[in-house]
């Protein structure tokens, strides 16, 4: 419970001044969705290190799967509709969720990749904070 307290709180921080003042600032309305579209990509990458880390490699093609439909996405809403993004960073948003309570209910049963303790919590919280700026600001955008 802790953990995830603490993971919401660090997701808060890493997502607002963390990534999005920063990335306002220094890059522009244009540079903003280049950067938020591309993050999708290096994000969906962390399930298949933590397949490594944690020496499991049984859910290693669901992770690769995964990785292929973020960059997908990430293309598809750089280069067609930023408003696919907003769908994107909510979907990642529960990918992180299906993550904790497939492995923290069934464990091995369904192969999932063991992510560290409060991450899921840290996750939904910057991926619904990202996706709500990303569509406040998808009038400049488009």
């Amino acid at each position: 419970m802790t953990a995830n307290i603490i993971g919401l709180i660090v997701g808060m921080i890493v997502a607002i001044p963390g990534t999005i003042m920063p990335v306002r600032k220094f890059l522009g309305v244009r540079g903003e969705r280049t950067f938020f579209s591309l993050t999708l990509i290096p994000i969906a990458l962390f399930y298949i290190g933590f397949s490594y880390y944690y020496g499991d490699l049984t859910a290693l093609h669901a992770e690769i799967v995964g990785l292929i439909i973020f960059t997908v996405l990430a293309l598809l809403s750089q280069f067609l509709a930023s408003w696919i993004l907003v769908a994107a960073y909510v979907a990642h948003a529960w990918w992180d969720l299906l993550h904790e309570i497939f492995v923290g209910a069934i464990g091995s049963a369904i192969p999932w990749t063991q992510v560290p303790t409060g991450y899921a919590a840290f996750c939904l919280a910057y991926d619904l904070i990202i996706a709500v700026y990303v569509y406040k600001r998808l009038r400049l955008w488009d």
